[in-house]
């Protein structure tokens, strides 16, 4: 259903804001979570078990989350997860304060809700825009991430020690980023289908059968470039920084993963565009050149020069690939059908990050940076796959009445 909406431009403005929020805070907990961990746990190869449990967390909700949307509107849906992102912090900081690992994991289990929430913030770009400023609004909304390279960089490197224990202050400072995000959403003018008009005991239509619309080419391959760009993701970056610590450079994973968060979003400002003109697929492929050769990089060495390297070519990776799905999978559905279909491509790919973000902290403690980048390269082949399947079955992504 494409829908008129007033000052559309304004609206990206205030969603890629509401952006760098929800990344700020995605980015400390990816920044200091596994080192957090390492001060209240015995068995060190369980320091990436709280940023599971968020992965975790962020697949079981996404569904949920999803239809709350589609039944109270995004506006409310995205106040709800604020609620979830204020409380994951406090507990963050409470299972820090006590020493209580299960508490701890709490507290990132409510971040991964809020998380959940927040990646529809890409779609309501997309309902916000016209269907020719649709690829654009989706970039630059996820671009608003960009905010969260140097706010959540610095938040990360420079809160740590002002209180005891350890990240203590950290958590305390990142709970004002989901009340700004809530009060921030509330300007923003989205759309909401209108309710049908139905005759006495008629049911509202939820369109075709899910697993009908998931045997769409269309759908696959946005699925696994979605899913392979978190999970990838994920997995090295969970492991970046325990590979740093065990390295001898825990004082620059901030920077490190500053600039990786950098990269995961100033490539949105040329993502659209570059979809526009090339296509979909040609985005997504871009996607996969650059996450592969930073896993390439990361093979070579275990200097701050290659921990930088693979940061940033697999961060710019994951986003022309997840913008590249994206677009796409909005192709797949109609307005009655996006609730169940938008939930179903978000549960599987946070499922595989939650799996990804467990075994990262294994392969790293285990067998060490090798094993983690080795792991990523299967995880690739299945894009190349999809991709080339859809591109040699000589199907057109066109948008679903």
């Amino acid at each position: 259903m494409e829908m008129a909406v007033p000052d559309m431009k304004r609206n990206v403005t205030l969603l890629a804001l509401c952006q760098g929020y929800a990344q700020t805070s995605v980015t400390v907990i990816i920044s200091v979570s596994a080192l957090a961990a390492l001060t209240i746990i015995e068995d060190k190869s369980l320091a990436t078990l709280p940023h599971a449990f968020m992965w975790m967390a962020t697949a079981l909700a996404a569904t949920p989350a999803s239809m709350l949307m589609r039944k109270l509107g995004r506006r409310a849906g995205f106040s709800i997860g604020a609620i979830f992102g204020y409380a994951g912090c406090l507990l963050c900081a409470l299972g820090l304060d006590y020493g209580n690992f299960w508490v701890f994991i709490a507290g990132t289990s409510c971040m991964g809700a809020f998380n959940a929430f927040n990646q529809y913030l890409r779609f309501a770009a997309a309902e916000t825009a016209t269907e020719s400023f649709r690829p654009k609004a989706i970039s630059l909304v996820i671009g608003g991430g960009i905010v969260a390279a140097f706010v959540g960089g610095t938040l990360a490197g420079q809160t740590g020690l002002l209180l005891m224990p350890t990240f203590l202050a950290t958590y305390l400072i990142l709970a004002v980023t989901p009340i700004l995000m809530a009060i921030t959403i509330q300007f923003v003018r989205m759309p909401e289908p209108d309710a049908p008009v139905l005759a006495p005991g008629q049911k509202q239509s939820t369109g075709r059968p899910l697993l009908e619309i998931m045997r769409q080419p269309a759908f696959i391959v946005a699925a696994t470039g979605t899913s392979v760009a978190w999970a990838g993701m994920i997995l090295m970056m969970a492991a970046t920084p325990l590979s740093m610590h065990h390295a001898g450079l825990v004082s620059d994973v901030p920077f490190v993963i500053q600039w990786h968060m950098f990269a995961m979003f100033a490539p949105s400002f040329i993502a659209g565009s570059l979809i526009g003109r090339f296509g979909y697929q040609k985005v997504v492929m871009l996607g996969f050149i650059l996450f592969f050769g930073g896993t390439i990089a990361g093979l070579m060495g275990l200097s701050i020069f290659h921990f930088f390297i693979t940061n940033i070519m697999i961060g710019a990776g994951w986003n022309f690939m997840l913008i590249g799905s994206t677009a796409l999978l909005v192709t797949c559905h109609t307005e009655a059908e996006k609730g169940k279909v938008q939930g179903a491509n978000d549960t599987i790919a946070y499922l595989l990050s939650a799996i990804s973000s467990f075994f990262a902290g294994y392969l790293q403690i285990k067998y060490g940076w090798d094993a983690v980048m080795i792991a990523i390269l299967p995880q690739l082949l299945l894009v190349v796959l999809a991709v080339a399947w859809m591109r040699f079955a000589g199907v057109r992504a066109v948008p679903a009445e």
